[in-house]
């Protein structure tokens, strides 16, 4: 029962301290926040507070629940810009390492790209495939060639680069659709 208590005691502190939550949620801005995480942030902001806060230190409550939400906020301001600067280091000028090196760089990541657009089309039901389509879109997307998958599932090469075939009709028609 005394935890139930001290729960609602911080709710009612908590909320006694929106304002200041609300007034820096409006001087910054994070990248996917919505309210709820603002709320947890604070919340979490108040438990650190609770715990760190020294009356003998010279400030309110207050001030000091603010200064320590605050500098929570500019923490994960500063993660999401080093995460910004990650993405500008591993930038590949093309320039730098010539086109055709860029272009090699360029291609694997449109592959991944497809490759999980792909995926999530077919395990949604978004594309019906057959149960050989299925197969050989499997190996196909690990980078096996028609070959080597008329291999593995037993079949002529023919009949595999047609069930790529098929399956890349398939999903360009329901990329279509969805573009529609």
């Amino acid at each position: 029962m005394e935890e139930k208590f001290d729960s609602e005691a911080f709710e009612e502190m908590f909320s006694q301290y929106l304002p200041i939550i609300y007034s820096i949620q409006s001087r910054y801005r994070i990248r996917d926040f919505d309210s709820d995480d603002w709320l947890q942030e604070g919340r979490i902001a108040l438990n650190d507070a609770l715990h760190s806060y020294r009356k003998d230190r010279g400030t309110t409550f207050g001030l000091y629940y603010k200064m320590i939400f605050e500098n929570r906020i500019r923490s994960l301001l500063r993660r999401q810009r080093a995460k910004k600067r990650l993405a500008q280091q591993n930038a590949v000028s093309i320039e730098k390492v010539g086109t055709e090196a860029f272009s090699e760089h360029f291609q694997y990541h449109e592959v991944v790209e497809e490759s999980m657009c792909i995926s999530e089309m077919i395990m949604t039901g978004g594309v019906a495939l057959s149960s050989l389509e299925l197969r050989a879109l499997h190996y196909y997307l690990k980078g096996e060639e028609p070959q080597t998958i008329a291999q593995h599932l037993k079949e002529t090469e023919k009949a595999i680069k047609n069930a790529l075939n098929r399956t890349k009709n398939k999903i360009k028609k329901k990329i279509s659709e969805m573009d529609e």
